[in-house]
């Protein structure tokens, strides 16, 4: 199943996809699979709204009004003040774990080992996480991944 999805920058961030960019600064160019898409005139007075009135950020808010534009199945944030304000436009909002424990039960990620070395290095990251919500996601991923 093909999914639309939009990111903010916090959550390529976490997923060390920084890294790539980074190494390739000049002369980069994104993968096939992946759109840049500029809003249209009428999401961007959204969002400017959103960003005057102090509801959210800029970056989060051109991602959220985005999603909105595109009607994305999914925005990932790992923000949780853009989390709780994209759920309330009704969109189906995902995190840097959430999208680690998806990609385990559909199978993209199905070596234990991986996922866990992934997962703490997401825990170890400038992402801002709590014990209990580590604790929790490897325990999934064993359940997901029992060897």
């Amino acid at each position: 199943m093909t999914r639309i999805v939009v990111s903010d920058t916090g959550s390529l961030l976490h997923l060390s996809v920084a890294d790539e960019f980074e190494q390739n600064a000049q002369g980069w160019k994104p993968p096939q699979w992946v759109q840049i898409i500029e809003l249209t005139k009428s999401s961007r007075q959204i969002s400017l709204g959103w960003q005057r009135n102090k509801l959210i950020d800029a970056g989060e808010s051109a991602a959220i009004a985005l999603a909105l534009q595109i009607q994305a199945n999914w925005l990932l944030s790992d923000d949780a003040k853009a989390r709780q304000f994209a759920q309330l436009q009704g969109l189906e909002v995902h995190g840097s774990i959430g999208l680690l424990l998806w990609s385990v039960a559909c199978g993209y990620v199905n070596d234990r080992k991986q996922a866990l070395v992934i997962l703490d290095a997401l825990a170890g990251s400038t992402l801002w996480v709590s014990d209990r919500v580590v604790r929790e996601a490897s325990q999934a991923i064993e359940k997901l991944l029992r060897e």
